[in-house]
């Protein structure tokens, strides 16, 4: 009994390390999202957006992971186009590149940092950028958490046969009247993506990740359409 019963969970593992030696370089992985917005406000026409550029400022992040701020970045935007019907946004270094050449790198600069300090985008200045870039409406952008862990999750005598790496990211997103003064609408999302190992270098495309989850949080929340709850993803 012993014996026909490994026999029977040796063939079920190997069809298992089959497709997954097939697959080789570009494994399949399936991600758990999860997104949480307030309400628009009733005086709010959302289809403004489509019809204006909407600027982005730079991505807020802790000190240890600012270094993610081009690729997350670059992702928002992709999301913004990808989004139905697509918002035509101005990347976050377009627009630093436009207040720095219209001298107002400083005043940015003391905004984002009163940010960091209030929660809270000053209404004077605020409006001066907004009225610079030609935007009435601004989106800020957040990083709150990236983490990677590695799993054994089949060992055999010490040899690990199968790994996986679980990647988290926390994302929020923050779109202000710049007129106004206020918060429109915010947004967070979080997704969980596990990924199964061959070779100890592969890496997860993070920018692949941040795009889908951003434009989650647009589609669904925003604009209210579906893209739906899970996403496959290739490295």
């Amino acid at each position: 009994m012993i014996q026909i019963h490994f026999t029977r969970r040796f063939r079920e593992i190997i069809p298992l390390l089959a497709a997954a030696l097939i697959v080789g370089c570009t494994p399949l992985y399936l991600s758990d999202t999860h997104t949480t917005s307030t309400p628009r406000p009733p005086s709010f026409n959302v289809t403004e957006l489509a019809h204006q550029q909407v600027a982005t400022l730079g991505l807020l992040a802790p000190a240890s992971l600012q270094g993610f701020n081009p690729p997350l970045s670059h992702a928002l935007n992709a999301a913004l186009w990808e989004a139905s019907p697509p918002i035509r946004g101005i990347a976050a270094h377009e627009t630093l590149n436009m207040l720095n050449q219209q001298g107002l790198g400083a005043q940015y600069a003391t905004l984002i940092a009163s940010f960091g300090r209030g929660g809270i985008l000053e209404r004077e200045p605020l409006q001066r950028i907004g009225s610079a870039l030609s935007s009435r409406y601004v989106l800020l952008p957040g990083l709150a958490e990236f983490n990677q862990v590695i799993i054994d999750r089949l060992s055999i005598s010490g040899w690990n046969i199968i790994q996986s790496r679980v990647t988290t990211l926390r994302l929020w997103l923050q779109l202000w009247d710049t007129q106004t003064g206020k918060i429109v609408w915010e947004s967070s999302g979080e997704v969980t993506v596990p990924t199964k190992l061959l070779r100890s270098e592969q890496t997860v495309a993070l920018d692949e990740i941040a795009q889908k989850l951003w434009l989650r949080m647009i589609q669904d929340n925003l604009l209210e359409g579906k893209t739906g709850s899970r996403f496959f993803f290739t490295s």
